[in-house]
């Protein structure tokens, strides 16, 4: 199985393979920078098809025109504060998926010297 067809089959709605390839490579070059690597190992190819969904699912959640989560109603003058997804200064949703993965990744993360 291939991180293509697992990414589709954990999608409701797939983009087109164009964008999903895309989506697939950027994650593939953020593991092999994480991991210090020139390669991502057959054993983390479940793990990268689960980076691959949450990068797309963050950048649905992100998009401008998709709604905003309600963090807290006041109802005397009626009041509605939003959530906004926040994340360290020039931090790339990419990188924000990459950090979560971090305890999986640190296993096949590579010295420099």
């Amino acid at each position: 199985m291939t991180v293509l067809e697992i990414v589709k089959a954990e999608l409701e709605n797939p983009p087109s393979d164009e964008r999903l390839m895309m989506y697939i490579d950027k994650v593939a070059q953020a593991i092999k920078t994480f991991c210090n690597r020139d390669d991502i190992p057959e054993e983390l190819l479940y793990v990268h098809a689960d980076m691959v969904v949450d990068y797309i699912r963050l950048k649905q959640k992100n998009e401008p025109d998709a709604e905003p989560a309600v963090q807290s109603i006041k109802e005397g003058d009626v009041q509605v504060t939003f959530t906004a997804h926040e994340k360290s200064q020039g931090e790339t949703e990419v990188e924000s998926v990459a950090h979560s993965y971090k305890n999986a990744l640190y296993k096949f993360r590579k010295m420099r010297w």
